[in-house]
């Protein structure tokens, strides 16, 4: 397919007005004047093109949850209203959470998420295979017993299984997860960090959500969250660590040299009311920041564009300074960072040679211009749907209509 008099945004997250861009194989093969030959032309005068949203940090089967346990904290959230639902939750349960979040992260222009959840990662992986969209898929670990040395036990078989089922799946990717620091022990952490290690996969873990847990963990250990993980080896791997809210300087450092990539989810941390990472403490230290939406039922929806829009608010906000996250650093966090927090160097550039995962957003609407800056308008005046969504160049949304999930029937089953 060929875009034609389309808006995009280059390796800089800069606006660059009026190119074509080609795509063909599912790449993105040329950028520049006008090319024929690459089949279906789209006219794309008033849109802007933007490499895909990435949501680094997500559990999107909690779709089913949405809204679950509002006003309050995260411990009587999990404890009272959330854990005793998802008790009950089983495979279909999962596919069909899973299905819809496919169709609401399409909506937004997201076309892959680092996925933590329980149960059933097979119902996952079925689900983002049967829409087309991308994600790296990982099942939490909890382990509660300090005395279980953690060899022989049922995750480590159920993960084996999972890398058998998405071995060879380019788009479907398996990483390693423990739920917490404080929802496990020494050896169950390490013992996924070196199966990660094992299959040379990532890890995910939350870490430093609350001030509560952060301080916990120092009292159990005298070590922070992040410290504690290295301790047990879990930053050996491609590390993805969600929230940070509370990390010092030093645990920053660390992650910067491991090169641990931080998952913030700005939305999810206010409504919680767990805190304000402080953005440009990571951005000193060179943390390589993404951003995710977490579950719907922290943050109620899958939109990206609006993490975005609240971590550059926020940067500014609190520092006093407009110039402390730029229009750029904010949209790349929401996109190529989350991209290489999976592993996937090849998508999150407009770039030829890159994977064509695309989303394209209308700025000639009532509410969007005039617009002095494209990349501006993008990330401040649009709501965050968008008009079309690409995965490896196939259009999979485009203005309201999905081309690979049926949302009346997946409407029926989540009644269901």
């Amino acid at each position: 397919m060929l875009f034609r008099n389309v808006t995009v945004l280059n390796e800089n997250f800069k606006a660059v007005s009026g190119v074509c861009v080609g795509v063909t194989g599912g790449k993105i093969a040329h950028i520049g004047d006008h090319a024929p030959g690459f089949g279906e032309e789209y006219d794309c005068t008033g849109l802007v093109m933007i490499p895909a949203f990435c949501s680094a940090h997500s559990h999107n089967a909690m779709v089913l949850l949405r809204g679950t346990g509002t006003d309050l904290p995260l411990q009587r959230w999990l404890n009272e209203a959330i854990f005793p639902k998802e008790a009950q939750l089983n495979g279909r349960d999962i596919y069909n959470g899973t299905l819809a979040a496919c169709a609401e992260m399409l909506k937004y222009g997201v076309c892959s998420s680092n996925d933590m959840y329980i149960v059933s990662g097979r119902d996952m992986i079925r689900a983002y295979r049967d829409a087309g969209v991308k994600s790296n898929v990982s099942v939490s670990v909890t382990c509660f017993d300090p005395s279980d040395p953690f060899t022989d036990r049922s995750e480590l078989v159920m993960y084996e299984d999972l890398f058998d089922y998405a071995e060879g799946d380019p788009d479907v990717r398996v990483d390693c997860s423990v739920h917490a620091e404080y929802t496990n022990t020494e050896n169950s952490i390490r013992a996924i960090a070196e199966l990660a290690y094992k299959h040379g996969s990532g890890f995910h873990v939350h870490i430093s959500e609350t001030q509560s847990e952060h301080a916990a963990c120092i009292e159990r250990h005298g070590l922070t969250p992040i410290a504690f993980m290295e301790k047990c080896g879990a930053l050996n791997n491609r590390t993805v660590a969600a929230h940070c809210v509370y990390c010092s300087d030093e645990d920053y450092a660390l992650m910067s040299e491991k090169g641990v990539y931080m998952a913030s989810c700005p939305t999810s941390n206010l409504k919680l009311g767990s805190g304000i990472p402080e953005y440009f403490r990571c951005f000193d230290k060179g943390v390589t920041v993404c951003l995710g939406t977490d579950g719907v039922a922290s943050n109620n929806n899958l939109n990206m564009l609006k993490e975005a829009k609240l971590m550059s608010l926020l940067s500014k906000g609190l520092t006093h300074d407009p110039t402390v996250c730029r229009t750029a650093l904010a949209l790349k966090a929401a996109t190529r960072n989350g991209w290489l927090s999976q592993g996937r160097e090849e998508s999150g550039i407009i770039k030829e040679g890159m994977c064509a995962d695309l989303a394209l957003f209308r700025i000639d609407t009532v509410n969007t211009m005039p617009s002095a800056d494209a990349a501006d308008t993008l990330l401040y005046s649009c709501d965050g749907e968008a008009y079309m969504t690409v995965v490896n160049g196939k259009i999979l949304y485009k203005n309201g209509e999905y081309f690979t999930i049926d949302t009346e029937k997946l409407k029926y089953e989540i009644g269901e």
